[in-house]
C-alpha cells in the first residue's frame, strides 16, 4: 500500500459543507477536502469518480490523505501541484515557439518575394 491515493477533492467551503464550531476541525477553512477516494483499479469506481466530478464541480487529484482531529475530517494533501505549474509552463514556451516560428517564417517568404523582383 502506498502513501498516495486517487481521489475526488474539493476546496472546503462553509456553506455547501457546513462547520460546527464545536465538532469541527478549526484547520479545516484552509484544506481540501477529500470527497471519495477511490481504487483506479476498478473501472467502475472510476467512472463514478468522472460523474461525480462533473456533479459536484470537484477534481480528481493525486493525494496525501489527512485526518483533522478533533472533527475526524479527511482532507487532502495535493501532490500535483507543482506537476501543474510545470506543464502550464512548458504549454506557453512550446506556444511562443510556435509563434516565434511562424512569424520567422512570415518574415522569410516576404525576403523572398522582394529578392526575386
Amino acid at each position: 500500500m502506498t502513501l498516495y491515493e486517487i481521489a475526488l477533492c474539493q476546496r472546503f467551503n462553509e456553506r455547501i459543507h457546513g462547520f460546527d464550531i464545536q465538532t469541527s476541525s478549526p484547520e479545516l477553512r484552509n484544506h481540501y477536502l477529500c470527497l471519495f477516494p477511490f481504487d483506479i483499479q476498478n473501472p467502475e469506481e472510476l467512472s463514478a469518480a468522472k460523474s461525480l466530478s462533473k456533479y459536484y464541480y470537484a477534481t480528481i487529484e493525486i493525494i496525501l490523505p489527512h485526518i483533522l482531529y478533533p472533527g475526524n475530517e479527511m482532507v487532502a494533501i495535493y501532490k500535483t501541484f507543482w506537476f501543474r505549474i510545470f506543464q502550464r509552463k512548458c504549454r506557453k514556451w512550446v506556444s511562443s515557439r510556435k509563434y516565434a516560428r511562424s512569424s520567422r517564417l512570415f518574415y522569410d517568404i516576404m525576403k523572398r518575394e522582394y529578392r526575386c523582383y
